[in-house]
């Protein structure tokens, strides 16, 4: 039985109000935290507050700390939740449990002009991993410089939603705004995670499926296909180049808080930054000496083998940027904690030489170049925000017309 199948017969269960049968793969832990009556009274509460469970959709796909995770769009007669379910393999035990409101829709962030493009469905790539995407297109006959979006780590959805925010929906409608054709797409490990096991590289969850993304632009007649760009965020930034080069030809790519670390040392950096408990810390150091003396085996690291993270930091992302001789423009947001200005620092060294490489610092913005004040963390996710205003002109600026943008202090 796969992950799906389990959180599938879970939630059969709690429609059926079946609890002898919703808490029989329960884990020892479950079973004593939320036995049969107390998950009942639970049920019963949301049922008289939402009427009944008509049914549900599987949104999102993680692993995390050695579980798996599925998130359910739980659809009930007024209203609708969100079930997150934790699954241990391969023993298919829940380990957890929890109901969350779903997040408010998508709001227009104030810099996009829906009248001025139009949005189409697509799909990406081919069988047995076919994504499904929205390309917006500018109001016109055309054809337009156009970009592909690239999700960073983690399964996403086309929005790249995180939290209650949805960084590429925002990119895509300011940019389309501004006359510029944008393609994003479900990623693989979202769409498909469950057809996916550990023999997963990069070119499978990323590369190959962003290169047919290009491929699809360039084969439009709405599209000026020697104006394409990849626009990639995080993973996706690293990548980007790699991309680039494999769909040649681009017209140039910009990378959005490209990592430029190893993988491990950025783990362990957000770690302690987010002041992890000392007992999961030093069980992920321990991994990682062992990932980096090649005797990880069978083990993992934040549930991904070894070869996923070899094959990451085997990725140089530098130097595919330096052999592409495309314009390349690096953005990056000052309270980024995850993606540090040592990350930016690599970036800059190695492409120094390079006059058509530009790099961006944004006052005031996070991770997802929202902007925000304090200590950043993760919590801030959770906070709905829009991509600034300034980074969507910017972009839209370099892929039109090139120029450097006079509200934005470039940093070399």
């Amino acid at each position: 039985m796969d992950t799906d199948s389990t959180t599938d017969l879970l939630l059969t269960a709690l429609q059926t109000r079946d609890l002898a049968a919703a808490t029989a793969r329960f884990d020892a832990a479950m079973k004593a935290a939320l036995p049969p009556d107390k998950l009942g009274a639970t049920w019963d509460a949301l049922i008289a507050q939402l009427g009944a469970l008509r049914g549900w959709t599987i949104v999102r796909r993680a692993h995390t700390d050695g579980k798996d995770v599925r998130v359910a769009r739980l659809d009930f007669e007024r209203g609708v939740l969100l079930a997150l379910v934790s699954i241990a393999p391969p023993s298919q035990e829940i380990a957890g449990l929890f109901f969350k409101p779903a997040p408010t829709e998508a709001t227009t962030a104030p810099y996009v002009d829906l009248s001025a493009f139009r949005a189409e469905e697509v799909s990406v790539g081919r069988a047995p991993f076919v994504l499904q995407g929205t390309l917006t297109v500018p109001n016109g006959a055309g054809p337009f410089p156009a970009a592909v979006l690239v999700h960073g780590s983690g399964p996403h959805d086309r929005d790249e939603t995180i939290g209650a925010n949805r960084p590429f929906k925002d990119i895509a409608e300011g940019l389309s705004s501004r006359g510029v054709a944008v393609l994003r797409y479900e990623k693989r490990t979202f769409q498909h995670g469950a057809k996916l096991d550990d023999t997963i590289t990069l070119d499978d969850e990323v590369v190959v499926d962003a290169v047919a993304a290009v491929d699809l632009l360039r084969a439009r007649s709405d599209v000026d296909a020697g104006r394409v760009f990849v626009i990639g965020h995080s993973l996706g930034a690293l990548l980007a180049p790699e991309i680039a080069a494999r769909a040649a030809p681009v017209a140039g790519a910009i990378l959005l808080a490209p990592p430029g670390r190893p993988p491990w040392d950025s783990v362990l950096a957000q770690m302690r930054y987010l002041e992890a408990p000392p007992a999961i810390l030093a069980e992920v150091e321990a991994a990682i000496d062992l990932l980096k003396a090649g005797k990880l085996g069978a083990g993992k690291l934040l549930g991904a083998p070894a070869s996923y993270w070899q094959d990451w930091a085997a990725r140089d992302g530098v130097a595919t940027a330096k052999e592409l001789g495309k314009p390349i423009l690096v953005l990056r947001g000052e309270r980024d904690y995850q993606v540090t200005d040592e990350d930016v620092a690599t970036w800059r060294d190695g492409l120094s030489a390079a006059e058509d490489a530009v790099f961006v610092t944004v006052p005031h913005a996070n991770h997802l170049l929202i902007p925000g004040h304090g200590k950043p963390g993760p919590a801030e996710y959770e906070t709905p925000g829009h991509v600034d205003a300034s980074v969507v002109a910017r972009l839209a600026d370099f892929v039109l017309q090139g120029r450097i943008a006079t509200f934005i202090t470039p940093s070399r």
